[in-house]
């Protein structure tokens, strides 16, 4: 009942109580006086209690506007570009502007690890041939550590989120003695820019992995073990320089380029030396030209979750398949100029939501200028568990066909296999420990130095992270790693 309503009520109470007061006569003055007090009351309770809600009211109002002044503020503030920078952390440092048309992310990854290496024959203390008289010393077995990858990482987008760029640095390890300028030197591995279009393509220009073999265009940071397999040190591309275009669709997509040179620093891309185009100047290239494209098809799940080689608990479950294709050709800058090699690759992926598979198959062709050829192949094959959603047990097995004659000092084979596990403390820190054990391994100018990281032994001691021992006798080789990684 409203307060009009209710003094009305109480007035009109209050006129007949006066009138039936007049009719009654003197005898009832004082029990209408006494009604009149009793109304009069009544009348002071019910505007106290009107006046109680509208300070409520009043109250709610006052803070209603208060928070639309907050509100209002809030979006003047980020409104102007000129004081609406964002900063933070997103699986990586970033700043960005508030439409997100710049932006630059921050990282890195750090890999310590600890090798050990055992091989049956033993090096001198020059690390030359094995022991062959009492005076030298017998060296079976080494270990240490060593800063396996240490990289900087720098990444964005300007003046749109359709044009990209990175920019990656990694420190020399220190593959060479002591002492050594180029000991922890810094180097550019990635150096490009792209610009993404709505119709899903993609056009890229710099220095990048050609689009070739997928265990080497899966980040080092992704991998199942401490290091990338054998077959990927010998046949896998190392960082080119070119251009390359891309097309995108739900379930497909393709990359293909023309570069300076594929292959890695010791790779079977032909003979005649480094056929990796990385940090080089346009007339020091090893190439006349090279090709490579490559075709992925997603038979389910996401395209992101195809990053790695694990498969987590609880993660989505997919499939893809992959071919790839590459061809070029020696110049004057090689010491076989005018050598070819085609080459194709395919691979399969298996994510089960906890567990992985992968499976990978590369064939290669070289000719040189006389015509002579040689068709060196390789499989590899491996897999991952998550024991708990911590814990993931992998394993793999890989085996080599170099094509070439035995020389009766070794072999051009390999089979090999490696088990291990992870540990994710976090997404962004992970320890890996594995054992690698060879039950064939490639000798001679073969492998010499091709499979930097595997941690199988080469000749000289200085790269304990290398394989590919010149002498022979090596069969049953075999190494253990612990490596810590830390990405940030």
């Amino acid at each position: 009942m409203s307060l009009t309503n209710r003094f009305g009520l109480v007035a009109g109470t209050t006129a007949l109580a006066i009138a039936g007061s007049a009719f009654g006569g003197a005898e009832s003055n004082n029990d209408a006086l006494s009604q009149i007090a009793e109304l009069k009351q009544e009348l002071a309770q019910l505007k106290q209690e009107n006046s109680q809600d509208w300070l409520t009211e009043q109250r709610s109002a006052e803070i209603r506007g208060i928070v639309q002044d907050v509100l209002a503020d809030a979006d003047t503030r980020t409104s102007l570009q000129s004081s609406g920078a964002m900063a933070g952390y997103n699986n990586g440092f970033f700043l960005a502007s508030p439409d997100g048309n710049f932006s630059l992310k921050i990282g890195g990854q750090v890999q310590i690890r600890w090798t050990l290496n055992h091989a049956k024959a033993g090096y001198s203390a020059g690390g030359g041939a094995p022991v062959g008289s009492p005076n030298d010393m017998n060296l079976n077995t080494q270990w240490g550590f060593e800063n396996r990858r240490t990289k900087l990482n720098f990444e964005g987008n300007v003046f749109s989120k359709d044009w990209t760029y990175r920019v990656r640095a990694a420190f020399n390890q220190g593959t060479t003695m002591p002492g050594n300028a180029a000991d922890g030197a810094a180097a550019i591995d990635f150096a490009y820019i792209e610009k993404s279009m709505d119709n899903g393509m993609s056009i890229r220009v710099g220095q990048f992995h050609a689009p070739w073999m997928r265990e080497v265009l899966v980040d080092s940071a992704y991998q199942l073990a401490a290091e990338r397999s054998v077959l990927a040190g010998l046949f896998g591309q190392g960082y080119s320089q070119g251009i390359q275009v891309g097309y995108q669709t739900e379930g497909m997509r393709f990359t293909g380029g023309a570069f300076d040179g594929i292959g890695g620093q010791n790779s079977t891309f032909t003979s005649g030396g480094n056929y990796n185009s990385q940090n080089t100047n346009w007339d020091n290239t090893r190439t006349n030209y090279s090709f490579a494209g490559r075709a992925e098809f997603k038979i389910s799940g996401d395209w992101s979750q195809f990053n790695d080689f694990s498969s987590a608990k609880g993660s989505e479950a997919g499939m893809m398949a992959g071919v790839a294709a590459v061809y070029q050709r020696a110049n004057w800058n090689s010491t076989v100029s005018s050598s070819k090699m085609f080459g194709v690759t395919g691979d399969f992926t298996w994510d089960f939501g906890g567990a992985s598979l992968f499976a990978s198959g590369v064939w290669v062709n070289n000719e040189d200028p006389t015509g002579n050829k040689n068709n060196p192949w390789g499989v590899s094959v491996q897999g991952g568990y998550f024991v708990t959603e911590e814990a993931e047990l992998f394993a793999r097995y890989e085996f080599i066909n170099y094509d070439t004659p035995d020389t009766g000092v070794g072999s051009n084979k390999y089979n090999g296999m490696t088990v291990g596990a992870n540990y994710f403390f976090n997404a962004n820190v992970k320890l890996t420990c594995d054992f690698t054990y060879n039950l064939k391994s490639l000798s001679g100018d073969n492998a010499n130095g091709a499979l930097n990281g595997a941690g199988l032994r080469q000749d000289s001691f200085e790269n304990g992270a290398g394989f590919g021992p010149a002498n022979g006798g090596n069969d049953g080789q075999y190494v253990v790693r612990a490596q810590l990684q830390l990405l940030f």
